[in-house]
């Protein structure tokens, strides 16, 4: 049979061990989510859309190549920033 002091030092230890658990828990910080950069093309002519990844250089506006559906041009209408393990779809 455990004796009482025995008892009580367990008891404490236990208490202490959870005590650092529950404050290391805490004090992990959460990971950031990370980012892609991404622009929307769309056609003048047809309004096709494309995304793509941004290129350095790019803005809003700005025509960018010919349009594969019916060769008209393609300008930005949008930069913007996904998650990258979030699926986008346009």
């Amino acid at each position: 049979m455990i004796d009482l002091e025995t008892l009580i030092i367990l008891i404490v230890t236990a208490t202490i061990m959870l005590i650092i658990l529950t404050y290391l828990e805490f004090r992990k910080k959460p990971k950031k989510p990370e980012y892609i950069t991404k622009e929307l093309l769309e056609c003048i002519k047809c309004n096709y859309r494309l995304e793509q990844d941004f290129e350095p250089g790019d803005f809003i506006s700005m025509y960018k190549r010919k349009c594969p559906r019916c060769g008209g041009l393609m300008k930005i209408k949008a930069i913007y920033a996904v998650e990258k393990s979030f699926k986008h779809h346009i």
